[in-house]
């Protein structure tokens, strides 16, 4: 499969919106709102967003968040996003897509990637596992 990935640009953002509603299970996700969260994302230099691309179609996407941590020296990429089409999942672009960001935080020279994933989501579980990544902890949430 010839895949091209590259930052997201705002003609991509309807195709992220798709991923997000249809791979992720966010049904009642705002697309307006989306967008407007990409496009300030978009001006901060501490968020990336990248799109997997086959035959000129979107077909997955990763988004990071570029922190200081509190218990080390240097930065660390919190991957916030990630969502391969159904179609083409199982086809290795979701790896792809994980190794389109770890070569860009080697080349920034950060060293420590993280990333959450819902308790539910035991093929993302697996899927992570398999490229790498290590179960470390649990998430807690609170909406106030």
């Amino acid at each position: 499969m010839q895949l091209s990935i590259r930052e997201a640009q705002v003609n991509d953002y309807v195709s992220i919106s798709k991923l997000i509603k249809n791979e992720l299970g966010y049904e009642d996700l705002n697309s307006d709102k989306l967008f407007n969260r990409l496009e300030q994302m978009k001006s901060n230099k501490n968020y990336l967003t990248v799109v997997a691309e086959h035959e000129r179609e979107v077909v997955g996407f990763i988004g990071i968040f570029r922190g200081i941590a509190y218990n080390y020296d240097g930065e660390y990429i919190q991957i916030i996003a990630l969502a391969v089409s159904m179609e083409h999942q199982s086809e290795g672009i979701g790896s792809k897509l994980l190794q389109w960001i770890e070569d860009y935080a080697i080349a920034q020279g950060i060293r420590s990637l993280g990333v959450n994933c819902g308790l539910h989501r035991t093929k993302s579980h697996a899927f992570y596992e398999h490229n790498g990544y290590v179960k470390k902890s649990y998430s807690f949430a609170k909406d106030i």
